[in-house]
């Protein structure tokens, strides 16, 4: 009779999409996996994001059923301008969903009887031979491979790689999501099936549909999804807007419903100056609008070892091209695959994986400053 031969294992740091995509492609070759999330909640704060199609068509391909995800497509492109022109497009490239959608379906495809919520990650005191994760409950545990999947303030990054730090862009976004019932009948309708943007002289705004809350693609039951972005130096003005109304001023984001009374009269005076009249409507009427600085981070490594980075633990690249969660798939699922293959006690299998995406992920990043730079935005805006 053949040997029985142990499931390889990978401890999972962080529920993100990343950690998520990355526990469904491994489960597709027969790995164990334990996902620990520091958050006792399914994230919120993410917003919008574009439905990587890559995903459902390699755990289709592998055999895991996957109900799909529930997701709008934009049928046309809209582009409002100042002089109150609008420039119409067909826009059939992308399907739009929320991170609160997307993040529970994921989560129902892995099993969420494997994801430990209100863990945390502490250190990794062997990286190397061992993979040995600690936690805050003072345990420790040891796998094949440790994946980082801790997000844009990545501690297990922190850890590796102490001397490198994300760099501020020079703006920040605004963001939020407002359900279609809380507009008015005609901006519904204007935004209805579209991507649509309106770039002013100091200001740029996009939007799109997304299901509401419970999934609903139904007209008048979704929700619409707005970033938008604002020039903005380093300085007091930015450390004021960054603290919370609990007085905590945070390094990245300043979370829903966390915006001070200042904070959020600053926004709304802003949306009434510089935006065209539907798109001030939805940004003065969400009701919990939250605050992002925008950072720029490349690390030279994704391999340590046992441990590997990916998504935005391993690097953040601007959000204009929609980018981050096509990276965070390729990231994720091409690792699976590596990862399905013989390899020996130092993980050389990993090398190409490793070369291969740190190309992409630097070449995503040029791309996405470029970008910035037409749309006139941070500090390279006029080089």
């Amino acid at each position: 009779m053949p040997m029985e031969t142990t499931p390889r294992r990978a401890i999972i740091i962080g529920a993100s999409y990343a950690g998520l995509v990355a526990a469904a492609g491994l489960k597709c070759h027969g790995w164990q996996v334990r996902i620990v999330e520091k958050s006792y909640e399914r994230s919120r704060s993410g917003g919008g994001v574009v439905v990587q199609r890559r995903m459902l068509e390699y755990l289709e391909n592998h055999g895991v059923g996957f109900p799909g995800v529930a997701s709008i497509p934009a049928r046309t492109r809209q582009i409002y301008r100042p002089d109150g022109a609008v420039l119409r497009m067909p826009e059939t490239a992308a399907a739009y969903t929320s991170w609160d959608v997307l993040l529970q379906e994921l989560e129902t495809v892995v099993g969420p009887e494997w994801i430990e919520r209100g863990v945390a990650m502490t250190d990794i005191p062997d990286w190397g031979a061992l993979g040995t994760v600690e936690f805050t409950d003072g345990t420790t545990d040891t796998a094949d491979v440790v994946i980082a999947a801790d997000g844009i303030g990545s501690l297990s990054r922190r850890l590796l790689l102490p001397g490198i730090s994300p760099e501020y862009a020079g703006y920040v976004a605004w963001r939020g999501m407002i359900d279609e019932s809380d507009l008015t009948s005609a901006t519904v309708d204007a935004f209805c099936d579209t991507l649509s943007s309106f770039q002013g002289e100091r200001t740029t705004i996009l939007l799109y549909e997304v299901p509401g809350e419970d999934g609903s693609l139904e007209k008048g039951r979704r929700r619409i999804n707005w970033v938008w972005y604002e020039n903005m130096p380093a300085g007091p003005r930015l450390s004021a807007l960054m603290t919370d109304s609990a007085g905590y001023e945070h390094r990245t984001t300043v979370a829903r419903n966390k915006l001070t009374p200042v904070t959020r009269s600053y926004m709304e005076k802003l949306a009434a100056e510089e935006l065209s009249a539907p798109f001030a409507e939805v940004v003065l009427q969400t009701p919990e609008p939250f605050l992002q600085k925008i950072e720029d981070l490349t690390i030279p490594r994704l391999v340590f070892g046992r441990v590997v980075l990916i998504g935005d633990a391993a690097s953040l690249v601007r959000p204009h091209i929609g980018s981050g969660t096509a990276k965070a798939v390729d990231d994720a699922i091409h690792l699976a695959t590596a990862l399905s293959e013989p390899c020996d006690e130092d993980l050389s299998c990993l090398a190409a994986w490793e070369h291969t995406r740190l190309n992409d992920h630097y070449g995503l990043a040029d791309y996405a400053k470029a970008i910035a730079r037409r749309l006139k935005l941070g500090t390279d805006a006029a080089g």
